[in-house]
């Protein structure tokens, strides 16, 4: 093969991995908030399932199952992970919280928005969030739509914040 040939191959390949890269990526990124969305309009569900879990699991399952039945032992498994990853969430909350008191008027609000559509027993509309801070239904939805995204943050890290960036 020519040498121009060899170089138009390598910027081909350069540019087909680069965008694959890309898409991956992007995959990645609608994945981490899709689920942060999921664990917030499944807050109530998830803590109230993980209220009166055990999270010491061999003393769990010796006190009600065999140590044979690996099918129980998966579910205690499945609920103690529950437990721990709304504890983790709860956390991430905070840490949410104490962020926004320190930025803006913005991200005080979009914390808000967070806390009161998905955490607080007694859930807001868009619109009472809306009559609450003066502003549209459009700019609390907005708004909402970037708090599941800032706080995918707190919930995956520097992963996630590389994808704020870019």
């Amino acid at each position: 093969m020519d040498q121009k040939l060899i170089q138009q191959v390598t910027k081909l390949v350069t540019e087909l991995v680069r965008n694959e890269r890309k898409r991956q990526f992007a995959n990645e990124q609608t994945w981490r908030v899709k689920n942060t969305k999921l664990l917030l309009k499944n807050y109530d569900i998830l803590t109230e399932h993980s209220k009166d879990i055990d999270t010491d699991i061999d003393r769990y399952l010796n006190d009600v199952f065999s140590k044979d039945d690996l099918k129980l032992r998966s579910i205690a498994g499945y609920k103690a992970r529950t437990k721990k990853m709304m504890e983790y969430t709860d956390l991430m909350l905070q840490a949410y919280h104490n962020y926004s008191q320190k930025r803006d008027d913005a991200t005080k609000r979009r914390y808000y928005i967070i806390r009161h559509l998905y955490v607080e027993p007694m859930k807001l509309t868009l619109l009472q969030i809306a009559d609450h801070f003066g502003v549209s239904e459009r700019t609390v939805m907005r708004d909402q739509k970037e708090a599941v995204k800032e706080f995918s943050i707190f919930l995956f890290g520097i992963v996630s914040l590389e994808e704020m960036v870019s």
